[in-house]
């Protein structure tokens, strides 16, 4: 569902949630640069993503996704707190709009620190509410590093025949990175979902890879259009 520009915009521009594809991977955290890959497993399909953070707090995700005649579609949106910007293309031996479309971060998204003492959301910092519970894990380690996990339990509610069942979101995350290492997800209408980043690489990436790409046309209109949001 990400390898449209469309849905990269509205995923870019959605509010921090806990996940893994699709989300900032540590965005804004600096003096931490890392590369990895990242793989995403559904019922339908594995997506697999080049990902990375530079010592600025920027970060890069590449996703790949092979087209049916054996190509490879790349998706790239580079998330970059200093300008308060969003980047994004595709590239390929099929791709013909060679645009760089531009967005503007969330305001919530643009800082840049140190990766703090909890870099995700803590469970019981705020009320679950009605339906919901937050099970804590013992730490552990996860792809040589450890981390931090727990599973929220919500009771959902099927819009197709309105019965009610239980949708679980878990989450293991790095303090010493900022990156949640491993992310489950369950629930009735999108089944299981499965993201893990591994082959973590730590220091500065290749600067070029926060650059966009030689003869593409950089597209400021959607950004204009935002303001000053």
């Amino acid at each position: 569902m990400r390898t449209g520009l469309a849905m990269l915009v509205a995923v870019s521009l959605a509010p921090v949630a806990i996940g893994q594809i699709g989300n900032i991977p540590g965005t804004g955290y600096t003096g931490v640069p890392y590369s990895a890959v990242e793989t995403e497993v559904t019922s339908s399909r594995t997506m697999t993503a080049l990902i990375a953070r530079d010592a600025l707090g920027r970060t890069r995700q590449e996703y790949i996704t092979r087209q049916q005649d054996g190509s490879d579609l790349h998706a790239v949106r580079i998330m970059d707190p200093t300008t308060g910007l969003v980047l994004m293309w595709q590239a390929g031996s099929d791709v013909q709009n060679h645009v760089v479309s531009v967005q503007r971060l969330p305001m919530q998204q643009r800082h840049t620190g140190p990766v703090p003492d909890a870099p995700d959301p803590s469970p019981g910092t705020k009320p679950c509410g009605v339906g919901c519970s937050v099970e804590n894990f013992p730490a552990q380690v996860i792809n040589g590093y450890l981390c931090r996990g727990f599973r929220v339990k919500r009771v959902v509610r099927d819009p197709a025949n309105k019965s009610m069942s239980i949708a679980t979101t878990e989450n293991w995350s790095s303090p010493e990175l900022g990156v949640i290492l491993r992310h489950i997800e369950v629930d009735v209408i999108a089944g299981r979902i499965t993201s893990e980043i591994n082959n973590v690489t730590r220091g500065e990436p290749d600067p070029t890879l926060f650059q966009t790409p030689q003869g593409y046309t950089v597209d400021m209109n959607s950004a204009l259009a935002q303001g000053g949001r």
